[in-house]
């Protein structure tokens, strides 16, 4: 059979799972929230799904929510958005019956080479993204296509306003989505489901492609969280003694030539963004990480049983710990949980590891929830519940591999081989009875 019948015929095992990764590239488009490409693999993620009540979490999730907004009613002059906090309160209960439940689509069908080929596909979009920036051509989708259209950070309104003032830019490529990180958010799912779905040359292919892809777009989230997912599936296969000094060796020398500026002029200007992150410098990585962690003894002071999500950046321009119209640390989806829940998003945490399973699979929706400041959306339940799912299959079907394996059967019985007279010898004397 050719490659081209083979795919169609894989196509035919599970043309929702297919189907599902053939529309990543496209997942940020939309008329608005609820009529986008977004809301739509939601839906169909949420139909091929059995949902498993689980009382406890869901429970846990509603006290968590009730308890934020009658602590932000009666102490705080904020006002929450109610409709967006119901969402949010659904959205946390959905992606707990959603992870304790089983799909409906036949996983065991999934063929990784759809996933495979969408990541090549972004990659030659990224390089093409990037080789026409060079020579001063915009090739960024237009900022109409997205549900987000008056966000001032799509690469497009950066061209634009660039060509109005006459100045030149110098924007990374982020292939069809809004943002570079948000291309290592998607690299990183298709990444994780090749590792599941595929043999180990084309997993060696997959994690090189992920690769070259965060680099090309300079997405520092991309490339860390691939490494970590890469290096927890094949954690049992490496050397744990041999990680542990290649990653002391590797950072040490890193940070003593940056420091000592033994690097040359022209490296040192390639890696200016990796300079500012090492020296704390850089706004991407405060925001996400250095900001939120000064902010979060703030809230669990003084505010134990958090603050909602719409009020958080009131709450604190109120407080003067973040300045108006600037870029608020709010784009880490896991500080916002605890932002919102306050004491209580601990356990909410823990049991959402356990939902997802933990290991490699709960660091995926750590990562993922990481990536920005919406880890309840439309697109980030989707693609998380998508990805355990076809995840869980595959180690269960490599765990019975590996113990087929190991399992050691039994051994037929030998033959007992009865002596035969031979033709010149008389025949055994038999005892009379």
């Amino acid at each position: 059979m050719s490659t081209l019948g083979s795919l169609r015929a894989a196509w035919r095992g599970d043309r929702f799972a297919h189907a599902f990764i053939l529309l990543l590239p496209v997942i940020q488009y939309g008329l608005n929230y609820f009529v986008s490409v977004a809301a739509f693999l939601f839906l169909l993620t949420a139909w091929n799904t059995r949902w498993r009540i689980v009382p406890l979490p869901s429970a846990l999730v509603f006290v968590a929510a009730g308890a934020s907004l009658l602590f932000c009613a009666v102490v705080l002059p904020d006002e929450p958005n109610l409709l967006r906090e119901t969402r949010f309160t659904i959205g946390f209960v959905f992606l707990f019956v959603a992870l304790w439940g089983k799909p409906r689509h036949a996983v065991e069908r999934v063929d990784g080479r759809f996933a495979l080929g969408m990541m090549i596909l972004l990659f030659l979009i990224t390089a093409v993204q990037w080789l026409a920036a060079k020579k001063g051509i915009a090739l960024f989708p237009p900022q109409r296509l997205f549900v987000e259209s008056g966000d001032h950070a799509l690469a497009s309104v950066w061209v634009e306003h660039a060509r109005e003032h006459g100045y030149a830019w110098t924007l990374r490529p982020a292939a069809t989505f809004s943002e570079p990180s948000y291309l290592g958010c998607v690299t990183l799912v298709l990444h994780f489901l090749c590792l599941h779905t595929l043999r180990s040359r084309l997993r060696w292919l997959a994690f090189v492609v992920a690769l070259a892809t965060s680099l090309l777009a300079q997405t520092y989230f991309g490339l860390v969280a691939n490494l970590l997912i890469f290096g927890a599936f094949n954690a049992s296969r490496i050397p744990k003694a041999f990680v542990l000094v290649t990653g002391v060796f590797v950072l040490s020398a890193s940070l003593l030539a940056l420091d000592s500026g033994v690097l040359p002029a022209s490296v040192m200007a390639r890696t200016g963004r990796l300079e500012r992150i090492v020296s704390g410098q850089d706004e991407s990585v405060g925001i996400r990480i250095a900001q939120p962690f000064t902010l979060l003894g703030q809230v669990l002071v003084h505010a134990p049983f958090g603050v909602p999500m719409s009020a958080t950046q009131s709450y604190f321009e109120r407080h003067h710990l973040i300045v108006p119209f600037e870029d608020a640390p709010l784009q880490n989806g896991v500080f916002n949980l605890l932002f919102a829940y306050g004491w209580l998003a601990f356990p909410l945490l823990v049991l959402l590891w356990r939902a997802a399973g933990g290991g490699i699979t709960g660091l995926l929706m750590l990562l993922m929830m990481a990536q920005n400041g919406a880890p309840l959306d439309f697109d980030k339940l989707a693609l998380i519940v998508f990805a355990i799912q076809i995840a869980r299959h595959g180690r269960y079907r490599s765990a019975l591999t590996e113990r087929t394996r190991l399992v050691r059967w039994p051994r037929a019985p030998r033959p007992r081989h009865y002596r035969v007279p031979a033709a010149g010898r008389p025949p055994l004397h038999l005892p009379e009875i």
